[in-house]
């Protein structure tokens, strides 16, 4: 293992970052698309499930075995995924309008949600594995019990796209976000917004809790990233880039985020740092992958290169 993290870390001396997606190749998990709209991770992180085309694939995280398929459920491309925190329900959203629940033992369906009028943008299970929240492009998201298979409550606040959805961990906020540019946070005692979070001068893209729902992290069009102070209601400039944020991802602690660009770039920020990396597509999807030995490990989604397991040993760092 060693030898071969010797052999990457000797290439990536004499090759330009443009072309780190060739020495990545092997980091890929095998998928019938290449264009991979979406991804999640079980809470152990030993699972991983994407899009692929109108199914999606389940793969072990450690060796990249296939362990299942879900098809039939959609009749177009599938944009979103999620899975239940105790690890047996499977969501799809797609193109179609449709939302679909499997079993994820099984990959059978289990129900298909057909409340929605636009494509689906985004999905989250709340955190009690009772409720499934997704986003359209229709402006609207809706709330759907699980068990007892009813539509809980529609969220007609937002003027444009919702592109992502979120609960806090401890299920107590729905947090929306999209293509008016605020993020709106709703308790989930009654459902009321409590509270609009302005900042962002174009699309947000993606919206992660941290800091055990103390803070949120956000990113999007306007090539920002902003730290929210939920118990301050205020937020502060982190970063800023040179091109579109389309996803993000966020340690519990705040102290390792790591987004995706349009143009393919690739940033684990840290205290020592940043990880780079520079693949040929659009990042769709960044997830840390929790590991005990303290190593940084992200996968990583793509519209164009396919699903990629990546290890920040084999990224170039940069103060």
């Amino acid at each position: 293992m060693m030898k071969h993290i010797y052999s990457i870390l000797f290439l990536l001396l004499f090759i330009n970052i443009s072309s780190a997606s060739d020495i990545y190749k092997e980091a890929n998990f095998t998928t019938a698309s290449k264009f991979i709209r979406d991804a999640c991770l079980s809470e152990n992180g030993k699972v991983i499930i994407c899009t692929d085309n109108e199914s999606l694939k389940a793969f072990s995280v450690e060796n990249k075995d296939l362990l299942g398929s879900f098809r039939g459920g959609h009749r177009d491309n599938i944009i979103c995924v999620a899975i239940s925190p105790d690890g047996r329900l499977v969501a799809s959203g797609s193109s179609d309008s449709t939302v679909v629940i499997w079993d994820f033992y099984t990959q059978n369906i289990i129900k298909k949600i057909q409340s929605a009028t636009g494509k689906i943008s985004s999905m989250k299970f709340s955190p009690d594995n009772k409720s499934l929240l997704f986003g359209c492009s229709n402006s609207k998201a809706l709330l759907y019990n699980i068990k007892e298979q009813t539509l809980v409550k529609e969220f007609t606040d937002q003027k444009l796209d919702v592109t992502s959805v979120a609960f806090s961990t401890d299920g107590n906020i729905i947090a929306i976000a999209g293509g008016d540019k605020i993020i709106r946070l709703y308790n989930t005692s009654n459902y009321h917004l409590d509270t609009e979070l302005k900042g962002h001068t174009n699309w947000i893209r993606s919206i992660c809790f941290y800091k055990n729902n103390q803070c949120l992290i956000s990113g999007g069009d306007d090539k920002n990233i902003f730290e929210w102070n939920l118990s301050k209601h205020k937020f502060k400039k982190i970063k800023s880039h040179n091109d579109w944020i389309l996803c993000i991802d966020i340690t519990n602690d705040g102290n390792l985020f790591a987004i995706g660009t349009m143009s393919g770039s690739i940033k684990i920020n840290y205290i020592f740092g940043v990880y780079n990396a520079k693949l040929n597509s659009p990042i769709s999807k960044v997830i840390f992958i929790p590991k005990e030995s303290g190593l940084i490990e992200i996968a990583v989604a793509t519209l164009g290169s396919g699903l990629m397991h990546l290890n920040a040993v084999n990224m170039i760092l940069s103060k």
